[in-house]
């Protein structure tokens, strides 16, 4: 019995120990992304919107790739988790969840990460600068 309490213990330890260190990872400091109505994202000119759907929220996107993970809360130390995605340089993004729309644009080839929180709304940082456009030929 004392060795299975320690196995479980160690599991237990070690899950705490990686969400932990995906919280530190996921978390970037960076200026807001400016916000925009859902009327002037549909103006936009340009790549057509692509979208999907990550825990309880729907993201949009007009260009760039993205990779996800579920955050658990106080820094990896909660029970809860909440959608955080980071975008290569999505130009224009939103997120819907239940409790409403958001709708950001960075501006082009920025990248940004946008995290949904567990009340449901949806904040954007810039993280980084523009990305270097490549010749196509």
């Amino acid at each position: 019995m004392t060795l299975l309490l320690g196995g479980l213990t160690a599991r237990y330890l070690t899950i705490r120990a990686t969400r932990i260190a995906d919280a530190k990872a996921w978390t970037v400091a960076g200026p807001p992304c400016p916000e925009v109505t859902e009327a002037e994202m549909m103006q936009e000119l340009g790549a057509g919107l692509r979208s999907f759907e990550y825990g309880a929220a729907t993201f949009v996107r007009r260009r760039g790739e993205v990779e996800c993970a579920p955050i658990y809360e106080n820094g990896g130390r909660g029970d809860t988790f909440h959608p955080v995605c980071r975008f290569s340089r999505p130009g224009d993004v939103q997120v819907r969840t239940v409790d409403g729309a958001w709708q950001f644009r960075p501006g082009p080839g920025r990248p940004v990460v946008v995290t949904v929180s567990p009340g449901g709304g949806a904040s954007c940082v810039m993280a980084g600068s523009p990305a270097r456009s490549r010749g196509l030929g």
